[in-house]
């Protein structure tokens, strides 16, 4: 691995970058604090034989190269169960706020507050907007976005909050069908980790950015994790339900903006031939009853239309 730090863009809200504001890894020290803390766990994650944290390299295990997807890039719907499961152990732990990289290199792991899900959510509005509508968003809009989400992400302030990777999805879980257990999926690019609602890896699995996940797969994923949730005591199944919609609607609005952002400023057009899959998701997210007005704002604005880039 060859990460060395990241250099902070300009500011964009109160002095701060994009990066500060949404709580991106600053130093590959991020990621070798989370593996070794997940290690410690139990948990299958590169081993780590060589490092040298200041000049951001590592030499890490090769987990393999198993995949969730079948030849025909569908999802396999009991790797997918078999991570949710996975998920729910991680999320019945108690998790520290930080975590030792090196002695005395200490990593504090950040809270998903409020700042970076508004600001990421924004990119819908920096990005997708522009380039579908030929223009910046306005003011109304972005002043209804604004109310509509810090509504929503009130309704979620008490929701239960875990060690939460980020970015849970096919590529960065390895799946190892010679392994047993929860020890048969290796996980890999955790370097950005908050401590954030559990729900929202839970969306990241089931809704995959990079995996068309039908609809029944995407519930028989979500079940897997509540019937173990559920098997280890009490869980509050309304609470988790409306979080998982809340954190699904904002991640998958936040990548329409990622997406478009990697081909107009990054120069990587094969992004683009996921934004209809992440509509589709977002339209899934947006069917709760408790988000209804978001849907209205969002079909009335047109940024659940179908639109080729």
């Amino acid at each position: 691995m060859n990460s060395p730090p990241l250099v902070l863009g300009p500011p964009v809200r109160g002095g701060k970058s994009y990066a500060e504001i949404a709580h991106t890894a600053r130093t590959v020290a991020a990621f070798v604090a989370i593996d070794r803390l997940l290690g410690v766990a139990g948990f299958a994650v590169p081993a780590i034989h060589a490092e040298n944290l200041d000049q951001g390299l590592l030499l890490i295990e090769n987990l393999g190269s198993g995949s969730f997807t079948a030849p025909d890039g569908g999802p396999l719907a009991e790797r997918y169960a078999a991570a949710a499961e996975l998920l729910a152990a991680m999320h019945r732990r108690s998790w520290p706020h930080e975590a030792e990289a090196a002695p005395g290199v200490v990593h504090v792991i950040p809270a998903f507050d409020r700042a970076a899900m508004m600001i990421e959510a924004d990119l819908l509005l920096d990005w997708y907007v522009p380039a579908v509508k030929g223009r910046a968003a306005t003011a109304a809009e972005r002043d209804g976005f604004a109310e509509l989400w810090n509504a929503a992400l009130d309704r979620i302030a008490d929701a239960e909050t875990t060690l939460m990777l980020r970015d849970m999805q096919a590529p960065n879980i390895i799946w190892r069908e010679e392994r047993q257990g929860f020890d048969r999926l290796g996980l890999i690019d955790f370097q950005d980790a908050l401590i954030g609602p559990s729900a929202y890896d839970v969306a990241s699995l089931a809704m995959d950015a990079r995996v068309t996940m039908p609809e029944d797969v995407e519930r028989q994923t979500v079940e897997a994790y509540v019937r173990a949730r559920q098997k280890a005591g009490p869980f509050d199944r309304a609470a988790f339900d409306l979080a998982y919609a809340t954190m699904a609607a904002q991640r998958n609005s936040k990548i329409l903006g990622i997406f478009v952002r990697l081909d107009r400023r990054d120069g990587k057009p094969a992004y683009l031939r996921h934004l209809p899959r992440i509509r589709a998701y977002l339209r899934r997210a947006l069917a709760h009853p408790a988000l209804a007005d978001m849907r209205a704002f969002y079909e009335r604005h047109e940024f659940l239309a179908e639109r080729a880039l």
